[in-house]
């Protein structure tokens, strides 16, 4: 019975995914898009403000217009005289501002303005507030009265906008007023205490329109402070104003300009010149926090939602939820990291509000299908299996609709449908090997048509079901002993757990003399309950039929091939002794025996590396490491060609042949030597990565390049250092390498570049502890 959706019931299934997941997105991109939902992201704004403080400037000072200062020096506003008096004393402050407006003349003294203009003339930084009409459609503005005017070092706004709850959170730096650029109050403060590049280059970052949000230092009383009072009797010096910014505005309980801020929820407010004093931190900082654009927040608020419908269409239950669980716990976060690292204020609600509807809406949606396709499924079952499920025509498989019933009902008709004899039939004859099914009194019960064929070759009656496992094999496998190994294979996957997969793994000849390999595996229940036996007759025949070649072949080149070779080197030097000296003719005619006997000898051992049976042993390839340095130091030595090992070894306990990996090594450091210049140095080393141990063989030749590095592994290949013939060579050395090495699961590979020398590796795995 077919276990899937149909194909179309599958690709509308798709298609509702999609178009689910393209709604759920779109919507969250749409909330989204509006950059903020109201009171929830300016809670949440207000919230993250409040936990990305960070040092106030020690050089940004406030001299505050406290109630102390009202006590003392009398009612508000005073002389400006007293005004003047004080900027005498802050003489040696870098900058001064004074938010203080001074747009008429003083009713009260008529020489308190030329008083208080000779003390901003004397001082030189002094910078005068501004105050817009209206900070959205600048038309005109306040100043102070001509005579402040002329002597200020400069002049700002200090218009504060307010958000729609009546909180500060935002700032504009640069106002248009009749075509001219007016600055912040800040920026010309900035400007008068030589910062002016700074303060320029902070305020082309923003448009005559443009407004920024307020990266507060702290909560109120956050910068430094002192009373207006402190200054002017003296318990101040003028000296600890050196070098610094001072801001000198209202603080006093009444005539403060205090307002709502993000960071003084604990506190009735921030005060007029302290939100300067952030503003001037911030400016010098070069820090600016900027809303996310529509399309930011649209993009934020689409991908986790996106990742959730990605999650649920293609993970489990349990994952999704997690990661329904886990979203919120990173979007928080991550618009406060955005906030602090990014300058970017993501309002995160847009997110959370579709992470939250995505998963029941998406979970309702997989509950609607997963009940509709169980209700045709059943459905099914009950049309075309009802007299296997005992089930009366007339019943239905859907009188309750809950899914927990469904599960049940489907789960009882799944498990009878299972054992069906069709089912398994099917399965069998689609097998290219003959396959024997056997019950747990190992009587036939199954056979393809592949093992039709096989007993029909042998002229023998097709197996029938219910005959026993002996007399089939007696048909087949001649010797006694050979029948018995079978027989007892399948005792022992009669007792094995559901896990063990196939065994026995038995060769035999059958009687028309083909060659097979015998397997079988426990046949288990969904419960593990043990109940039959499958049994495979492999035709190996062609194998080993190759296999046989091939050990012809081998036999022919290593004696055959080698007896005429020996002969041609024992006539040159027989030839040699009688005549006394040595015939240049006679000696290339060795040389060419000799490598003749080389290429046998490679090649028998490639093909032997490559096809032989891997007799695993353990030993410490350390010990193997040192033997071939032993071997190969007299050869090292006639050239003068340091071999050295990177003492001390570890100890490197792997598992193989032994014999086959100490000839790999040997090939290794034989290259190193043939290709390395006299008087150079081979460098031979151990050390374990990760579950292997890698052998390095280390020389000082010429180098191989990048073309010649990628074949240089292949059979017959003769290339040498920098692209040279090889000196004499095969080309089967590394061949043979290679073939080692993946015999033993592991790699060789060549570290190289023309004129650096070469540094071959060879990693063979570590030996698996007992």
């Amino acid at each position: 019975m077919p276990t899937a959706l149909p194909h179309d019931r599958r690709r509308l299934t798709h298609r509702s995914s999609l178009v689910l997941t393209i709604l759920l997105v779109s919507f969250a991109a749409l909330l989204g898009s509006f950059v903020g939902l109201g009171r929830i992201d300016q809670t949440l704004y207000d919230r993250a403000v409040s936990l990305v403080s960070r040092p106030a400037q020690s050089d940004i000072v406030l001299i505050t217009i406290d109630d102390e200062s009202i006590a003392a020096l009398g009612r508000w506003p005073w002389s400006r005289r007293t005004h003047a008096e004080l900027l005498d004393r802050l003489r040696d402050a870098r900058a001064v501002g004074l938010d203080l407006i001074f747009s008429e003349p003083d009713s009260n003294d008529a020489q308190a303005d030329a008083l208080l203009a000779a003390a901003i003339e004397r001082h030189g930084r002094v910078v005068l507030p501004i105050v817009l009409d209206d900070l959205a459609r600048v038309q005109t503005y306040e100043s102070p009265i001509p005579q402040l005017a002329r002597v200020a070092a400069g002049m700002g706004f200090i218009n504060i906008p307010l958000d729609p709850d009546g909180v500060v959170r935002e700032t504009a730096w640069n106002r248009a007023v009749g075509g001219v650029r007016v600055p912040h109050f800040v920026l010309s403060l900035m400007a008068a205490g030589g910062e002016a590049d700074a303060a320029r280059a902070f305020g082309q970052g923003f448009g005559p329109r443009e407004q920024s949000l307020i990266p507060f230092a702290g909560p109120p009383a956050h910068l430094v402070t002192v009373p207006y009072l402190r200054v002017l009797d003296g318990h101040i010096p003028p000296e600890w104003f050196k070098d610094k910014y001072v801001l000198i505005g209202a603080w006093a309980t009444g005539m403060s300009d205090a307002f709502p801020t993000p960071v003084s929820h604990r506190a009735s407010g921030m005060a007029g010149v302290e939100i300067l004093g952030n503003l001037l931190q911030a400016a010098r900082e070069q820090r600016s926090w900027r809303a996310a654009t529509p399309w930011q927040g649209a993009l934020a608020a689409a991908l986790p939602v996106l990742l959730l419908c990605l999650m649920l269409r293609h993970g489990s239950p349990k994952a999704s939820l997690i990661l329904t669980a886990l979203l919120p716990l990173i979007i928080l976060p991550g618009a406060l990291l955005l906030l602090r690292y990014g300058e970017l204020w993501i309002p995160p609600s847009a997110a959370l509000l579709g992470v939250a509807i995505c998963y029941p809406i998406w979970s309702w949606r997989s509950q609607e299908t997963v009940l509709r396709y169980m209700d045709t499924e059943l459905r099914r079952l009950r049309r075309e299996y009802a007299p296997v499920l005992n089930l009366p025509s007339g019943s239905s498989l859907l009188g309750r609709r809950s899914l927990e019933d469904r599960l049940s009902q489907l789960r009882d008709a799944l498990a009878l449908v299972r054992n069906l004899r069709s089912f398994l039939t099917d399965g069998l004859d689609g097998l290219p090997d003959a396959t024997l099914v056997f019950d747990v009194n190992q009587r036939l019960q199954f056979r393809n048509r592949a093992a039709v064929t096989f007993f029909r070759r042998l002229s023998a009656r097709s197996p029938h079901v219910g005959q026993q496992a002996g007399d089939l094999l007696a048909r087949v496998v001649p010797g006694d002993e050979t029948r018995h190994q079978i027989r007892a294979a399948m005792d022992r996957a009669s007792h094995s757990d559901a896990r063990s997969g196939w065994s026995a793994d038995v060769e035999v000849r059958d009687s028309a003399a083909r060659d097979l390999i015998v397997k079988c595996a426990p046949i288990h229940t969904s419960d593990g309950q043990f109940v039959g036996t499958i049994l495979t007759l492999s035709d190996i025949s062609a194998i080993r039929q190759a296999e046989r070649h091939r050990e012809e072949t081998l036999r022919f080149i290593s004696h055959d091939m080698r007896a005429p070779q020996n002969s041609i080197l024992a006539l040159v030097d027989l030839h040699t002794r009688e005549h006394g000296k040595e015939d240049e003719t006679l000696a290339r005619v060795a040389q060419l025996a000799h490598r003749t006997l080389h290429l046998v000898d490679g090649f028998v051992q490639l093909t032997r590396a490559e096809s032989v049976r891997i007799e695993s042993v353990p030993f410490d390839l350390a010990e193997t490491l040192r033997e071939v340095a032993d071997d190969f130091w007299a050869a090292a030595r006639a050239r003068d060609i340091a071999l050295t090992l990177a003492e001390p070894l570890p100890t490197a306990e792997v598992s193989g042949d032994q014999t086959l990996l100490r000839r790999a090594v040997c090939n290794l450091v034989d290259n190193a030597i043939k290709y390395s210049p006299d008087h150079s140095r081979v460098r031979c080393g151990l050390a374990a990565q990760g579950s292997m141990w890698v052998v390095s063989v280390a020389d000082e030749g010429p180098g191989i390049g990048g073309a010649d590095a990628a074949t240089i592994f292949e059979p017959f290949t003769r290339v040498g250092a920098s692209g040279r013939a090889d000196r004499g060579g095969a080309g089967l050395g590394l061949a043979f390498v290679r073939a080692v090495a993946q015999r033993h699961h592991g790699s060789v590979e060549v570290e190289s570049a023309p004129g650096e020398g070469a540094t071959f590796l060879l990693r063979i795995p570590r030996a698996t502890p007992a």
